[in-house]
């Protein structure tokens, strides 16, 4: 059932074909005993973590995915391709994940799901970014709670060009709006690949984000000598700039509140001392006891975040693999997964155990 707690959370980058690397990930975490209460997935994510929120575990999500074949997911445009605006239909995925068991549409919207989830999609003629939910957030945000659809998660999966956009009526007017009006979405990664502040407006502090493009400066990767490899990597690099930025963001609100903490503080021991000029122990009042930097009787109001865990593959992953999907690639991704994840989890300081059986 919904979890009480929202400390952990999951956020679970896009990447079609690929997305076998984050039930790797998941692997690595169940035996690590670190379980999300909150998934944010945006395309293939947003599967994934419908999954999840569905009930599946990392070995269940793994059985549906060894099974998975290019045909479950996308067929040929029927139509000229070149004179529409997508080359593939993703009709079929509708089709897998209504019948294949893959999402349990009365489980996620009750309080019987596993995981307060966030969905992430673009609308096409604003873009702007959505953010779909289950649940209430615990901070106020531009969340949109509502019942979860399959339109909801085809709609994060609507790569540009590639796919074609998904279109969903509203089931509330948005605020500032008179009445519901249908809306078209493409991929929520078209604007943010690994949206940071969806996780955190549900109340999440201990963060884990799986990308599916190398992250560390070290990262190698090899300069294109193809036109498919340079459209890949310029995608690859557009997808991960967005979550810099939202990780740049992160940081530099720390830093804002490390300073209202601060003012508070000493504001409010000036006031306490010319009140208190004969009490010793007015300063004591805004002590902070765990030195996490915040006075403790500041900490309901603010707060500060450590940087998340970042899993990423140590090079690029080939571009086709996003719109195949064979068993040998969920495979490959799925080892991939596992082991960036132990060595995330590492570099975090954080204690692994055993390894990888085939």
């Amino acid at each position: 059932m919904l979890p009480n707690e929202r400390k952990k959370a999951l956020v679970l980058s896009g990447g079609g074909g690929r997305g076998a690397y984050h039930v790797g990930v998941l692997r690595f975490l169940h035996e690590h005993e670190w379980w999300p209460d909150v998934v944010v997935g945006t395309s293939i994510g947003a599967v994934n973590g419908a999954a999840l929120a569905s009930g599946h575990n990392p070995h269940s999500l793994w059985a549906l995915w060894k099974r998975l074949t290019t045909s479950n997911v996308q067929k040929a445009n029927l139509f000229n391709p070149l004179s529409g605006n997508f080359l593939l239909d993703t009709s079929p995925l509708r089709e897998t994940l209504s019948k294949d068991n893959w999402v349990d549409l009365g489980r996620i919207n009750s309080p019987e799901a596993s995981v307060h989830l966030r969905i992430t999609a673009t609308e096409v003629d604003t873009g702007r970014l959505h953010i779909f939910g289950n649940s209430e957030d615990k901070y106020d945000s531009s969340l949109r709670q509502e019942t979860i659809t399959v339109d909801h998660i085809i709609s994060s999966c609507s790569i540009p060009l590639v796919y074609p956009a998904t279109k969903m009526t509203d089931q509330h007017p948005i605020d500032g709006e008179d009445q519901v009006k249908e809306r078209v979405y493409w991929d929520g990664a078209t604007v943010s690949n690994t949206p940071l502040a969806a996780a955190i407006d549900a109340g999440a502090e201990d963060i884990i984000v799986v990308l599916m493009t190398p992250w560390d400066d070290e990262a190698n990767v090899d300069v294109p000598d193809s036109l498919i490899q340079a459209a890949g990597l310029s995608l690859d690099w557009a997808l991960l700039a967005s979550f810099r930025s939202d990780l740049k963001m992160l940081r530099r609100v720390n830093q804002v509140v490390q300073l209202l903490s601060e003012n508070q503080r000493l504001r409010a021991i000036i006031e306490e001392l010319v009140d208190n000029l004969d009490n010793e122990n007015a300063a004591s009042l805004y002590a902070d006891v765990d030195k996490d930097g915040i006075p403790d009787v500041l900490e309901d109001t603010l707060r500060i975040l450590p940087d998340p865990v970042v899993v990423s593959p140590r090079k690029m992953i080939p571009v086709e693999q996003i719109v195949s999907y064979t068993l040998e690639g969920h495979q490959r991704m799925y080892d991939m997964g596992y082991e960036d994840a132990r060595r995330a989890w590492i570099a975090a300081g954080r204690q692994a155990e055993g390894g990888l059986g085939k």
